[in-house]
């Protein structure tokens, strides 16, 4: 079965995904079988789109990683600029400007906000005009940050010690606005009633979710209380009162739905409450000088961060050369992906697509 309309050439059947739901971008098959119309085995099968991105890394200085880094998750391009760099600063021993922290922090929830909302306008809703009004408000959000940084997708914001530049007072403020904007669809939906047909489907256990290290909001949905912002270094989540990690216990697809709102939610009081302090430092220092060529100490070094779609860790091995000897990444959404082995099986096939498009993945990040 394939979950991309790219897929028929090679599936016995194609999910009837909407072209617009993130998960149909590129190519993912899952080996299914049944027992009339009940799923009894699915194995999701990778590889369709595995381009070599960790020898790639090898063969790129430091400051040039982190233009591949921000192609995995793509949705949220800017957590991979963020974990990669803050991995080589702590190598490094860099101290990031006071200023590029919060901004930092500020953006990784702007882009918190854009994948969840485009998971959400790509689940399959009886209500399209719900389906538009998130859309549309995501749309709002992506040309806002092409405001910013140039590009809607691969900012190229972070460099290793800091930011390329700051915001502007008028493009913070601007954020603000959107935040009332998502918030007022966000408070006027009736979610019990949107999710209630999708209760006691596709049930992902809070076992099955630490078994399978899923992690991020498919892992909270199912009760499983992880999220590294808790206790990130180099990031101002600490200091936000508005910042709180939101759990679902059922672990259904209506409890993933439910939990992408809530994770919405946060993250827009906390956007609303980065605002300030981020305008008060608009003329502060957001980068470090470095030397011409950036050499890494020879050793190990480990890093991970909490990106929209769950834990991507990032596992470097340097020789004191300008280009990492090796430099491995264990993507957000690669376990999300795999679980569907544990989520489909005892469901009907109806219920195929709507399993799918709770189950947060980017084709690109588990395929690397």
């Amino acid at each position: 079965m394939g979950i991309s309309p790219l897929d028929s050439a090679r599936s016995d059947h194609t999910s009837d995904l909407s072209l617009h739901a993130p998960a149909t971008h590129g190519m993912l098959r899952i080996d299914c079988a049944y027992d009339g119309e009940i799923i009894t085995s699915a194995k999701p099968i990778l590889g369709s789109m595995h381009r070599g991105a960790e020898k790639l890394f090898e063969s790129r200085d430091y400051r040039q990683v982190i233009a591949l880094a921000n192609r995995h998750e793509w949705l949220s391009a800017y957590s991979g600029e963020v974990g990669v760099a803050q991995l080589i600063e702590t190598a490094l021993g860099i101290e990031v400007p006071d200023a590029a922290q919060w901004y930092r922090t500020l953006l990784l929830e702007f882009n918190r906000v854009t994948s969840h909302l485009a998971f959400m306008a790509g689940f399959p809703w009886q209500d399209q005009q719900l389906i538009e009004n998130l859309r549309k408000s995501r749309e709002l959000w992506v040309n806002h940050y092409r405001a910013y940084t140039g590009s809607r997708m691969h900012p190229m914001l972070t460099r290793i010690g800091g930011l390329t530049h700051a915001p502007t007072t008028e493009w913070l403020e601007e954020v603000q606005h959107l935040c009332f904007d998502t918030a007022q669809i966000v408070l006027e939906t009736n979610w019990s009633a949107q999710v209630s047909e999708y209760e006691a489907i596709g049930v992902l256990t809070k076992t099955q979710a630490i078994e399978s290290a899923v992690s991020g909001p498919v892992a909270r949905a199912s009760g499983y209380a992880i999220d590294l912002r808790e206790t990130t270094i180099g990031l101002k989540y600490s200091e936000l009162e508005s910042f709180a990690v939101v759990l679902q216990t059922s672990g259904d697809i209506s409890a993933r739905m439910l939990q992408l709102v809530d994770e919405i939610t946060v993250s827009l009081a906390m956007i609303s409450e980065l605002i300030e302090p981020c305008v008060e430092k608009v003329s502060d220092e957001v980068n470090v000088l470095l030397p011409k060529v950036v050499r890494v100490p020879e050793g190990s070094y480990e890093h991970s961060i909490e990106t929209p779609l769950g834990i991507a860790s990032w596992f470097l091995v340097s020789r004191n050369d300008k280009m990492p000897y090796r430099l491995k990444l264990r993507p957000a959404s690669l376990h999300t992906a795999l679980a569907l082995e544990k989520v489909l099986p005892g469901n009907i096939r109806n219920s195929f697509d709507a399993i799918v498009a709770s189950m947060p993945f980017i084709a690109g990040d588990v395929d690397r």
